[in-house]
């Protein structure tokens, strides 16, 4: 019985013998070597009685990497000339830790041709888009689409949420008036 409660609960190491084929069969979590159920993973385990085998949940967590066509939320840093520098922080609608870098350039903002960046986005902003180069550890984003752009902006004379009134972005603070590549989801994107 005292090896029965040592199954269940138990932080495990990936390896860690836990018990004999004869016992319990290998599940989730796990691998049969030599006779033996050992871990695959660092976490906790669990007995299965039905399948009569030995679980392990994992504890550590997924590590999500950019990829081309993933939906990426991030933040403007600089924006130069011909691109803006970017800080990807959510990719297909989870929150990730640390920051991704990222770049947008001026040809991927929208479908048409976008003569001023500074038009479209500026520092601070937090623009959704989609992943569409990721060679060389450089995270490519595309603005283009109505589904994507500017989802939050920033008044650049006294910093207040600018709040989008039938397509303009207007200040309520201050009252100034501001143009940027807008997504559809303007000022109800989900950040969380």
């Amino acid at each position: 019985m005292a090896k029965k409660q040592r199954l269940d609960g138990r932080e495990v190491f990936p390896g860690e013998r836990l018990a004999v084929i004869e016992e319990y069969g290998d599940g989730e979590g796990t691998y049969e070597m030599d006779g033996d159920v050992r871990s695959a993973e660092l976490g906790v385990t669990r007995r299965n009685q039905a399948a009569r085998s030995v679980e392990v949940e994992k504890k550590t967590p997924e590590i999500i990497v950019p990829e081309e066509g993933m939906v990426a939320v991030a933040e403007v840093g600089s924006v130069a000339r011909r691109d803006a520098r970017v800080d990807i922080f959510m990719l297909d609608g989870r929150l990730i830790h640390p920051t991704y870098s990222g770049v947008v350039h001026i040809s991927d903002i929208s479908r048409d041709y976008t003569k001023n960046i500074d038009l479209a986005l500026r520092s601070g902003d937090i623009v959704k888009g989609r992943i569409v180069n990721v060679k060389n550890r450089l995270n490519q984003m595309s603005l283009a689409g109505n589904e994507n752009g500017v989802v939050y902006a920033f008044c650049s004379r006294c910093g207040g949420l600018l709040e989008n009134n039938r397509g303009r972005l207007t200040c309520p603070d201050c009252g100034r008036v501001e143009r940027r590549k807008t997504a559809r989801s303007y000022g109800r994107e989900e950040l969380v």
